[in-house]
């Protein structure tokens, strides 16, 4: 199919994003404005005034029959968002699914460079963009799926063992031309319709976090082909849907926040649906082994340690042992 023949529906899951709804609009307006594609956007029950700049928007650019707004009861996470705009885009009947953040401006071309990739490799079944910062650097767009080797790697944070074992880090080097991935960036990738359906969608029992790289994992076992587009760039403002990034830095240490305990529950599922429960406990133990070495490290070569506050403990909470050990005796 060609780009001209493409209807594309972008999917965006939203919960009060309304400090930066209005830019991720303005960059998608001329990839709206006189064409078929549409924009879908399933407002995870907001309590600020996101529904309200998104339908000024709507009117302000006469986009009324480019723009659908779905407003739900209650906050069904990102993954079941995603399936309630999958929904609505087959009764559209769009060619192509476009799930696209709100905390991203996506550049002028960005959408058909993906459209082209598709239109220059058919056996292609997702592609992905290639984000970048504030300062126009590119920072990441594919990944390797997680295994024990680069939770330890990203964990040891040594940069002699990130370079030996390249091929294994979780982030893909960038290339110059198309290049295979396991999983691409959640922030913005493209599918054909028939095989998001085919992999019925996202799994609803992750609320938020880990569930693109499920979807891809699960596409990986189907046979899918996976490829992330380089002259594809979005900016992507990290964390800001979420603030799970956010980060307090003064003149002796970086503090981040705590992770929410939906983050843990989604990864145990992630390990446990597709690795099993002895790979998950091994994930864990080896996890925290490299967490307490680099703590160590830091320590003695006064580095900024950038860990979650009481993420070991997390970890060892949200362990299968101790889920077990929950479910058996209660809370008590």
């Amino acid at each position: 199919m060609s780009i001209t023949q493409a209807k594309v529906a972008i999917i965006t899951v939203t919960f009060n994003s309304s400090g930066f709804i209005d830019n991720y609009l303005d960059a998608l307006s001329s990839f709206l404005i006189d064409s078929s594609h549409i924009l879908i956007v399933v407002d995870n029950a907001s309590v600020d005034d996101t529904v309200v700049r998104i339908e000024n928007h709507r009117q302000a650019q006469t986009l009324e029959k480019n723009i659908r707004i779905i407003t739900l009861p209650k906050n069904v996470g990102f993954g079941g968002g995603c399936n309630r705009g999958i929904a609505a885009a087959g009764d559209v009947n769009a060619s192509h699914l476009w799930f696209l953040n709100p905390d991203t401006e996506v550049l002028s071309d960005s959408a058909d460079k993906l459209l082209a990739l598709f239109s220059a490799r058919p056996d292609t079944d997702f592609v992905g963009s290639v984000l970048i910062d504030q300062q126009q650097q590119e920072r990441a767009g594919a990944f390797r799926f997680p295994s024990i080797i680069n939770v330890c790697l990203s964990t040891l944070k040594l940069g002699i063992l990130d370079r030996l074992l390249k091929q294994h880090t979780t982030a893909i080097p960038i290339a110059t031309h198309p290049y295979p991935a396991d999983w691409l960036t959640g922030a913005s990738f493209m599918a054909r319709s028939q095989t998001i359906d085919a992999l019925n969608g996202f799994d609803p029992h992750y609320f938020l976090y880990f569930e693109e790289v499920d979807l891809f994992y699960r596409a990986k076992n189907k046979g899918f082909t996976v490829l992330c587009c380089p002259e594809s760039r979005v900016f992507h403002i990290s964390g800001a849907s979420t603030g799970i990034n956010n980060q307090h830095n003064d003149t002796h240490n970086i503090t981040t926040k705590r992770q929410p305990d939906y983050w843990f529950e989604s990864r145990r599922h992630f390990y446990v649906s597709n690795y099993g429960r002895l790979y998950f406990s091994l994930v864990d133990f080896c996890q925290i082994f490299c967490l307490l070495c680099w703590k160590l490290r830091a320590k003695l070569q006064k580095k900024s340690d950038a860990t979650p506050d009481q993420f070991t403990r997390d970890i060892i909470r949200y362990s299968y042992p101790a889920q077990l050990l929950k479910r058996l005796f209660g809370n008590s």
